[in-house]
């Protein structure tokens, strides 16, 4: 960290002798050209002391740990974390996925074989269809 902190304080550094080197031969050999207004819009990184950089930093990291702390926090990640409640947890929700699968099964499975009942006037697919009933009424119908 601190060298990164001596990385950017050289490189500011070098950044501000360059542009004061520049500003300084640019107003000698362009001293009538009016300068522009309206770039105080935004700070340049230069403008901004150390001071503030480390307190914006600053700022951003308790931000950044508040957020994963309510993300440690969470009911699911919590359970991740937890053998038994992640065993626990996966056992229901495969019971709720087989029950679930089971139960759409069985009620796409008797609306289709209602539907299919109704098709007895039809010729070709008329005996197919009593077919397929006898099979699903069973050995009790006959």
């Amino acid at each position: 960290m601190r060298n990164q902190f001596k990385k950017m304080k050289t490189a500011l550094t070098v950044k501000k002798n360059a542009q004061n080197a520049k500003s300084t031969d640019d107003s000698n050999k362009l001293s009538h050209v009016p300068q522009s207004e309206g770039s105080d819009a935004e700070p340049k990184l230069d403008d901004i002391s150390m001071q503030e950089m480390w307190k914006k930093l600053h700022i951003q990291t308790k931000q950044i740990n508040e957020q994963l702390l309510q993300l440690n926090n969470h009911k699911l990640v919590q359970t991740y974390n937890s053998l038994p409640r992640f065993i626990w947890f996966s056992l229901v929700k495969g019971i709720a996925v087989g029950l679930g699968s089971v139960l759409g099964a069985t009620v796409v499975l008797s609306f289709l074989v209602y539907i299919l009942s109704q098709m007895e006037f039809i010729p070709i697919i008329g005996e197919w269809v009593s077919a397929i009933l006898e099979v699903v009424k069973g050995p009790e119908a006959n």
